[in-house]
């Protein structure tokens, strides 16, 4: 399962309150429409009560503050207390929420629904957003807090990542992020201290799959940093990366990855001696041709020696070659070229064969095009 469909899951189970692994039939099915049934399910929930919510709220502000908080520790408890706060005047819930305990704050923000609540959350001051979320870190509740990071002030957001210690959670924080637009915002208030923190907390904890999905939503500029710090990690690190993005056909991530680190990390990547099993890159190119990722593998080829070149080209001119079709179609023509004059002698008549099997009409095209280009001449003549 995709790690990002497991983390959509864990939230609906979450708020189903169903058994874990439960809801895994549901594999398979959009990522956005599950979290359209899910942010459906919970504000159908929320209008159930809203109207109670409404009438206690009103209540809640004949009686003083001091009162009102006893009560809410005492007798209504941090589910109901949630849905009360969420139909208070933002004034009137940060001057209860000063009274309140920070135990019983946290387990009313996992009750809280921020759709319904987005008022009071931007308002909240930061210091008690910091407190608050540092006993939610605590707890290990990394869903509740991410559902927060899209409504909370920036400043507040600040003040939370500043004492985030803790690399795993981050990753976690990171993955359960309902707006994933919002991670680069995350990442960016990270030291760099923090953030080889997160780096290194993939490899301790396991969260590869996670670090590799979410690198799909990072700009470039911050995949090339986090880039360069996984490779610093060593061999053995890099290729459990590997390892990971054949098993979860998490390639595409990946490879966008090493597209924006600096040449040198680059060659040292590309030459794992892991890229060399067949079915290792059989895997890469498949879910390249799957998911029609082609520039970003192209601009890599021609980085590797000839002992890692030559397993990908006997992949792509064998059991690939129908998606050279694909290629010449959807590839930058720059890109292309940069792979043909990388192309050994050796390669050029398999590469030929495939392509006239495979691609002949998607290479007339191409050739037409850049009729000029020295880089395709040995090929042009040994198709013909």
């Amino acid at each position: 399962m995709h790690i990002e469909t497991q983390a959509e899951l864990l939230k609906l189970g979450r708020l189903l309150e169903t058994e874990e692994n439960s809801l895994d039939f549901l594999d398979g099915q959009d990522l956005g429409q599950l979290a359209t049934f899910r942010n459906t399910v919970s504000a159908f929930f929320y209008a159930q009560h809203q109207d109670s919510y409404q009438r206690l709220a009103g209540i809640s502000k004949l009686v003083p503050t001091g009162a009102s908080a006893k009560l809410a520790t005492s007798v209504l408890g941090s589910v109901l207390a949630a849905g009360i706060a969420s139909e208070l005047p933002a004034d009137r819930a940060i001057k209860l929420a000063d009274k309140l305990p920070d135990d019983f704050l946290a387990k009313l923000c996992i009750h809280l629904e921020p759709s319904q609540s987005r008022d009071l959350l931007a308002a909240m001051p930061d210091k008690i957003v910091a407190r608050v979320a540092q006993t939610l870190l605590a707890m290990g509740e990394h869903i509740t807090l991410a559902r927060f990071v899209a409504v909370i002030k920036p400043t507040a957001l600040a003040a939370i990542t500043a004492t985030v210690n803790s690399g795993e959670a981050m990753v976690k924080i990171a993955l359960y992020l309902e707006d994933k637009s919002k991670l680069n915002t995350l990442l960016e208030l990270l030291s760099v201290d923090q953030q080889r923190a997160t780096v290194k907390a993939a490899t301790e904890h396991e969260l590869w799959p996670a670090v590799l999905s979410l690198n799909g939503h990072v700009n470039t500029s911050l995949r090339g940093q986090l880039g360069n710090m996984v490779a610093d990690q060593g061999e053995s690190v890099l290729s459990h990366l590997i390892e990971v993005a054949s098993e979860q056909r998490l390639w595409t991530n990946l490879l966008q990855a090493v597209n924006a680190m600096d040449n040198a990390h680059q060659q040292n990547i590309v030459n794992l001696e892991a890229l060399r099993q067949p079915a290792v890159v059989e895997s890469l190119i498949s879910t390249v041709a799957e998911e029609n990722s082609w520039d970003e593998l192209l601009d890599l080829l021609p980085l590797m020696d000839q002992a890692h070149l030559s397993p990908a080209l006997d992949v792509l001119t064998g059991s690939q070659a129908a998606s050279l079709a694909q290629a010449l179609e959807n590839a930058h023509d720059s890109k292309l070229l940069g792979l043909f004059g990388h192309l050994p002698d050796s390669a050029i008549s398999a590469m030929a064969e495939a392509i006239k099997g495979n691609a002949a009409s998607q290479w007339q095209a191409f050739a037409g095009r850049n009729g000029d280009a020295h880089e395709i001449e040995a090929l042009k003549a040994a198709i013909g």
